[in-house]
């Protein structure tokens, strides 16, 4: 049996936690959720994911700083932000942080399965 690819999430909302849980889950992949970026590194080391799925507003730490914190500590698996900050500088802020793409709420399955195609096949 093939172990299914981890995908990150980093997602303080229970009912978008629920909806990319599903959504991966129906596409094979195994989802693993965090309510805030506090402990990002550790959990990227500690699961390998394939993909990362980040918020930039959560409590404790936000997406920006965990992006920062995970590209400091030489990982490089794809992180896709998917949050309501919608404005030209907070895409520009994610990118910079070193974000690979940046999605805003709400989305559509549509456009995350466009914007997962590079990172996941």
């Amino acid at each position: 049996m093939v172990e299914a690819k981890k995908i990150l999430i980093f997602e303080d909302h229970p009912d978008i936690q629920m909806i990319l849980q599903v959504f991966f889950r129906k596409r094979g992949y195994e989802p693993i959720v965090a309510g805030d970026g506090v402990d990002a590194v550790e959990m990227v080391r500690k699961h390998g994911p394939a993909l990362i799925i980040m918020d930039i507003i959560m409590p404790g730490k936000d997406g920006i700083e965990a992006c920062q914190d995970i590209r400091a500590s030489g990982i490089a698996t794809p992180i896709i932000f998917l949050t309501s900050k919608a404005y030209a500088d907070d895409k520009e802020r994610g990118l910079a942080a070193g974000g690979n793409a940046f999605l805003t709420k709400p989305f559509n399955t549509q456009k995350l399965d466009a914007a997962l195609r590079p990172y996941l096949g």
